[in-house]
């Protein structure tokens, strides 16, 4: 049986919608930042996890043009983008926000201070000690904002 082009075309569009990635079905794992450091490390990668602290250290970054030199033009900037430090009481690990094609999100991105919950993909950069490992922010709630 083949699978006709239009098919997949379709399938693809549908999956973006719905959000279907590689990320396992269910409500991600919450864990401690001390869990996503320890041996076991690399069994985390490129799962989504959920984890809270309080975040250090906010970088935001300028709008960002995503052409890179390529000949077709970006559909939009992307703004929102920033990184941080996020601490909770087993440790500390950075954090990535990679920004999306709406302005107005810089106006309710967290600042420092604030107690968050962020579910994220883990990304193990190097699995032997010391390790290195960072979350790319999916999703941020804020619990408490600081004054």
């Amino acid at each position: 049986m083949s699978v006709q082009p239009w098919l997949i075309s379709r399938l693809l569009t549908l999956s973006f919608f719905l959000g279907v990635s590689s990320v396992s079905a269910g409500d991600p794992e919450r864990v401690s930042i001390q869990t996503l450091f320890s041996p076991q490390a690399l069994s985390y990668q490129q799962h989504a996890v959920t984890v809270e602290g309080v975040i250090q250290d906010l970088q935001m970054f300028s709008p960002f043009d995503r052409t890179n030199g390529r000949s077709t033009p970006a559909k939009c900037l992307l703004y929102g983008r920033a990184a941080f430090l996020l601490e909770d009481e087993t440790g500390i690990i950075p954090v990535e926000v990679l920004g999306t094609c709406h302005p107005d999100v810089v106006e309710v991105l967290p600042h420092n201070g604030d107690h968050v919950r962020i579910t994220g993909l883990v990304q193990v950069l190097k699995s032997e000690a010391p390790r290195l490992v960072r979350i790319q922010a999916m999703t941020i709630q804020i619990l408490e904002s600081t004054p």
